[in-house]
């Protein structure tokens, strides 16, 4: 039972900056989560195919597979993790495009604390 509520808590953090991932976790260490972190969407897809996960977090700028390639790849392997994108693009085009992939929220960069855990609050669940 206690494995199954890990599950149910555990949220993964894709960006390449290991500052804004370290700002994540901070944001969150203290509200009951289990955190994995992946600095890139190719290695989110591997966390992905091993873990199951309550939230994704993800930034949409990445070298490699950037957020949008993400977000397709979990709307084609039908991941049913919601995603959070992280981002300091708020054109209504990018909204568009990442709802369109299947996106729940979204948090603009900077990213505040408090808007953090309020959405994961409304998407995982209180603490």
């Amino acid at each position: 039972m206690n494995e199954r509520n890990d599950k149910a808590r555990s949220i993964l953090i894709v960006d390449d900056s290991s500052f804004l991932r370290k700002r994540v976790r901070q944001a969150l260490q203290d509200q009951g989560y289990t955190l994995v972190e992946a600095d890139s969407g190719l290695s989110a897809l591997k966390e992905i195919e091993n873990h199951q996960f309550s939230c994704i977090l993800t930034d949409l700028v990445m070298p490699g597979m950037d957020g949008f390639g993400l977000l397709a790849e979990i709307q084609k392997r039908q991941v049913a993790a919601p995603v959070v994108v992280l981002t300091a693009d708020v054109q209504k085009s990018t909204h568009d495009r990442c709802s369109e992939l299947g996106a729940s929220a979204f948090i603009q960069k900077p990213v505040n604390p408090e808007e953090l855990r309020s959405v994961l609050s409304g998407i995982v669940g209180g603490h």
